[in-house]
């Protein structure tokens, strides 16, 4: 995304030079969320490795670093020490000036530059005493939290430049990608933003869940566009909304991206991006009347949640104006990974181990700085505990909690406890390299699974207290809710005509409920025969996966079968286990 096409767009959000972007109108509101369980392993020029045929053409390269007196300046600024437990910057000093030393002794010169893995890899050997422990506070590294070691690269990184001294642009090369579930996935959520428009569809992405915000921006916007749409960086995020909502300063963005991002010498890395964040903060044009759909990037959903809330915890412009836009379905919302994630209108998830959520109580809290447990740095919080937050992420996932990563990482049994806690009524939790789209219009919901494989969908009631009715919805079959006659909620499963039998699954039953895939396999296996129920140690206790009154079986297009609906539940220690 170069400059001239960011004041392209500029100057058509905010209605000068520029034809508003016609929407179809509609019968009625139908409101579409798409949560895709993130790993979409679509090709680019820094994901060689999802390419089925690697670019040697590259046109950015792999971020470089350069420890010299200017980053060290930048690195030791006071703001981003703040955090309690920070090592203090004399340490950090030492640490920095260690670093450069071993550098220098290894052959290079003054002003060499290096890769992260190289920079990481000095810093994490400097040591302030003799025989510090793998974990020392006399070994800085060591205790940094990740976003302090974050703040030390982005100091020390240096800025890419062209030939013509112009910033170099990622691309995006979907149709080079290795496996298509991710592309599958993205391109539905193009046709659900085509559906609402006449032209070509317009789609705003949202990176504000990175610990460089900046850093996603070019991948996003150059991957719609070649899979069909214009696309355009809706530049929020917590810094911007301190510069709009608290301040009302936008000139101070580079000090609040320290200040509250710990993320210094963005607009030295990347100028553009920069100028552009400034001037929509100062402008803000009213984005949700010129696009057809907004995607949130994966990272961390606590920070996608921070962009669009003020310090009271209240929604912010932002956020209002986006849950009207899907309200009224004139865009679709999406997300990957914590963009998913942060949609959840019940209780959201912060984080939590799969093992510890089963075995300890879920907190209320923020969740805990990630890497503050290699610190020594969690003020009571261990960072596995499974953390809600009740006011919900987002709240467009309006009765539920979503969870990603999901069969990949075990986390039914979370997801399980997540809802209890919470008493919610819906839990979606989606696959890798798949999706869960859901379709809503006059009380009807209309869930389905795109990509590689799909996604579990949970439905609790007041009725159930160690179990919830589940599904694994796999490509081939659509979940419809609506409302039933006797003012409750009627559930079913309509097939596809592509849809075939399922087959026999001759994968083993894994040892335990914990193992990736475990409760996926185990509902595969029900998928073609239903008369017994699977049951998988989790200590300290048992998973139970059994198939409920009308459960149907099914093998899509992509051969991943879906089964449902089932009985999940966890039972505390005590059961025979039979295998």
């Amino acid at each position: 995304m170069d400059s001239l096409f960011l004041r392209a767009a500029l100057l058509a959000f905010t209605g000068i030079g520029s034809v508003a972007w016609a929407s179809v109108p509609a019968d009625g509101p139908t409101r579409s969320l798409l949560l895709a369980g993130g790993a979409l392993a679509v090709c680019s020029d820094l994901s060689p490795r999802a390419c089925a045929t690697a670019p040697s053409d590259a046109t950015r390269g792999p971020a470089r670093f350069r420890v010299d007196d200017a980053g060290i300046a930048r690195a030791l600024d006071p703001a981003l020490w703040s955090l309690p437990g920070a090592p203090s910057r004399d340490d950090v000093a030492a640490m920095l000036a260690q670093g450069q030393r071993a550098l220098d002794a290894t052959g290079g010169n003054a002003g060499d530059v290096f890769d992260a893995a190289r920079l990481e890899s000095a810093f994490a050997e400097a040591c302030l005493g003799g025989g510090c422990a793998e974990t020392d506070r006399r070994r800085p590294w060591s205790v940094l939290l990740d976003v302090e070691r974050a703040a030390v690269m982005a100091a020390l990184e240096v800025p890419q430049r062209t030939e013509g001294g112009a910033r170099p642009l990622e691309r995006a090369l979907p149709a080079r990608s290795r496996v298509r579930g991710g592309v599958d996935v993205l391109r539905a959520f193009v046709a659900e933003a085509q559906a609402r428009t006449t032209g070509r569809p317009k789609i705003a992405v949202v990176t504000a869940s990175g610990f460089d915000p900046m850093d996603a921006v070019d991948f996003y916007v150059d991957v719609f566009r070649e899979l069909g749409a214009d696309a355009v960086w809706w530049p929020v995020d917590a810094a911007a909304a301190a510069a709009r909502f608290e301040s009302g300063d936008c000139a101070a963005l580079p000090r609040l991206r320290v200040e509250r991002l710990r993320l210094p010498n963005r607009e030295a890395v990347y100028p553009d991006l920069a100028d552009y964040q400034r001037a929509h903060c100062a402008s803000q044009p009213a984005l949700m009347l010129q696009v057809q759909g907004v995607f949130f990037a994966g990272g961390d959903q606590w920070r996608h949640r921070q962009a669009f809330v003020r310090a009271d915890d209240s929604p912010n412009d932002w956020l209002l104006e986006l849950r009207q836009a899907h309200a009224e379905g004139r865009v679709v919302v999406g997300g990957t990974s914590a963009g998913a994630a942060v949609q959840s209108g019940s209780w959201m998830l912060g984080n939590g181990d799969v093992e510890a959520a089963v075995s300890r109580a879920a907190r209320v809290a923020p969740p805990p700085e990630p890497g503050c447990t290699r610190g020594g740095r969690c003020g009571g919080l261990p960072e596995d505990v499974l953390t809600l937050w009740p006011a919900g992420g987002l709240r467009l996932a309006e009765d539920a909690i979503v969870d990603t990563h999901f069969s990949e990482r075990a986390r039914e049994l979370r997801l399980l406890m997540a809802m209890q806690a919470a008493d919610a009524r819906w839990g979606y939790g989606a696959d890798e390299t798949s999706a869960l789209l859901l379709r809503e219009r006059d009380g009807r919901r209309e869930i389905r699974a795109v990509g590689e494989s799909g996604g579990w969908v949970m439905r609790r009631d007041a009725a159930m207290r160690d179990e919830v009715e589940a599904w694994y919805l796999a490509p081939g079959a659509v979940l419809v809710v609506e409302p039933s006659a006797e003012g409750g909620e009627r559930v079913s499963l309509v097939l596809d005509a592509e849809a075939s039998r399922a087959t026999r699954q001759r994968v083993p039953l894994p040892d335990s409920a914990f193992e990736a895939g475990a409760l996926r396999t185990a509902a595969q296996r029900l998928a073609w025969r239903c008369g017994t129920s699977v049951q998988l140690p989790a200590a300290p206790g048992v998973a139970e996966l059994r198939c409920a009154e009308g459960a149907r079986g099914w093998k899509g297009a992509g051969g991943m079968q879906g089964v449902g609906p089932l009985r999940l539940r966890f039972v505390r220690e005590g059961i025979a286990v039979p295998r």
